[in-house]
Formats: structure tokens, C-alpha cells, sequence
């Protein structure tokens, strides 16, 4: 992942890469996609913090690197939060029109945030990084119906790469993608990032 799909100038993974570069959306020279979706940021971030969280530190330089790889995602990431503490669909380019805040890369960002403040893999001051977005995704996207019901809006659906011609990776194609409220893909890990914040208050 960090030799074919990390960005050096931002420190932000692609969305996909194809090695054998005979995928349509991929660039012919590096294989890599054209942009850098939140979600998928969220995902990678996760998965790094959940195995760190169950690993074995004892195994030494592999599980040392791989704090390192989590750690230095993290801080570039915060380069690109908004104020509002959210980050938006495309990750770098939060001035373009029509991209906007999202609510489930946002929820993961914050999770991986608080947790790894709590496992000590971050300083405790990332935590005031990771209560900021799950503040913003309330204050914008949650909601009370008339019945008392919550609702979280803003979750892109879907997004990814192919097949045929589908799916080209482009800014546009980012923006195309349905956006959606009470998705699991955003519920899910909305709840996650509420748990962490409140474990950090035990």
C-alpha cells in the first residue's frame, strides 16, 4: 500500500490501483486512480488500528511500521479536515464545486481518531481532532423527525472503480454517486466513533 498507492506530496492513499495499469480509470504509467475518496481513506485507517489494536507488539519492526504507516496517515489527514471538523467526499480539493462534507469517511476518521488516542498510538491531544468531527457530523447531518426518530444524512451510497466503462474515478463520477441518510455505511461507524468518545470519558 505505502510503495504503490501512498502520495509522497500528500501523504493521502489513492482509491485504487491496478498493476497490470489495463483498468480504463487507472493512469498507464503508475496504475494508480485519479483521486483520493475519503471512505476509502476511512477503511485502510481502520483496518491498520484494529489489527495494531489485536497484534502482537512483541513481533517487533513489523507491528512498529505499521504504527508508523497509521500514525503518518492520521496527521495528513487532519491537513485536510475542515472547520466544521468533517472532510469532504474528495479528500483534497474541499473548495471544488459540488464536493461536500460526508458523513461516513468523516465517522471513520473520527473513530480511528479517538481509539487511537485511547490504545496510546496518538497523543491525547488528537482527541480534541476526533471529538471536533463527530461534533460536525452532528451539528450537520443529524436530525429528529416529528416522531422523535434520528435520522444521519450525507452518506455517499457508493462509489468505486469499473467495471467496462463504468465508474471512471474522476471528480465527476465522485459527485454522481447518490448520497443518502441512514445508510449502515455511515450509521455503523457513526455509533463506533460515539463509543470510543464516550470510553475516552470512563
Amino acid at each position: 500500500m505505502v510503495k504503490n498507492m501512498r502520495d509522497p506530496k500528500t501523504g493521502l492513499y489513492y482509491h485504487a490501483y491496478d498493476s497490470s495499469r489495463e483498468m480504463f480509470w487507472c493512469d498507464k504509467v503508475t496504475g494508480l486512480s485519479q483521486n483520493f475518496w475519503l471512505r476509502a481513506s476511512g477503511w485502510y485507517s481502520m483496518a491498520l488500528l484494529d489489527t495494531l489494536d489485536k497484534a502482537d507488539a512483541s513481533v517487533g519492526e513489523p507491528y512498529e511500521k505499521m504504527k508508523q504507516i497509521f500514525v503518518e496517515l492520521m496527521d495528513s489527514m487532519l491537513k485536510y479536515q475542515d472547520e466544521s471538523g468533517m472532510w469532504y467526499q474528495v479528500v483534497n480539493v474541499g473548495g471544488m464545486d459540488r464536493n461536500y462534507l460526508e458523513t461516513s469517511g468523516s465517522s471513520i476518521m473520527a473513530y480511528a481518531l479517538l481509539k487511537g488516542v485511547r490504545l496510546g498510538f496518538l497523543p491525547e491531544s488528537y482527541r480534541t481532532y476526533g471529538e471536533k468531527a463527530f461534533h460536525g457530523i452532528c451539528e450537520k447531518y443529524l436530525s429528529e423527525d416529528e416522531n422523535g426518530e434520528l435520522h444521519l444524512d450525507g452518506i455517499c451510497l457508493v462509489a468505486g472503480l469499473g467495471g467496462a466503462n463504468r465508474r471512471s474515478g474522476t471528480f465527476d463520477y465522485y459527485m454522481s454517486e447518490p448520497v443518502v441518510k441512514d445508510d449502515a455505511k455511515g450509521v455503523g461507524p457513526f455509533l463506533l466513533a460515539y463509543t470510543e468518545m464516550k470510553r475516552l470519558e470512563m
